[in-house]
């Protein structure tokens, strides 16, 4: 499947801040294309996994605003529903 500009726009601030990271990107939209209160559009629901060093230090909340920050307003205000786990090296992964 192509990434869309959404996914591409993700993809691009991930690699710029945590460069030596390890990630996956699923965009899942399509699960909920026929949902009523659903927004319109291919790029509307996505998972991210990332694994990176920054994150050592930090609480699962502190993970959680320090990437909502680096995404950017621009991003969430464009999509439904964003999930992620935040890990860094070596964690016990659920």
């Amino acid at each position: 499947m192509n990434k869309g500009k959404i996914e591409l726009k993700i993809e691009e601030k991930i690699k710029k801040n945590f460069p030596t990271s390890k990630f996956l990107i699923k965009n899942i939209s399509y699960k909920h294309k026929t949902h009523k209160q659903n927004i319109k559009g291919d790029e509307t629901h996505f998972i991210i996994n990332l694994e990176s060093k920054k994150f050592l230090k930090l609480s699962r909340l502190d993970r959680q605003k320090f990437f909502l920050k680096i995404l950017g307003d621009n991003i969430i205000k464009k999509i439904h529903s964003i999930s992620f786990k935040l890990t860094a090296p070596n964690e016990k992964k659920d």
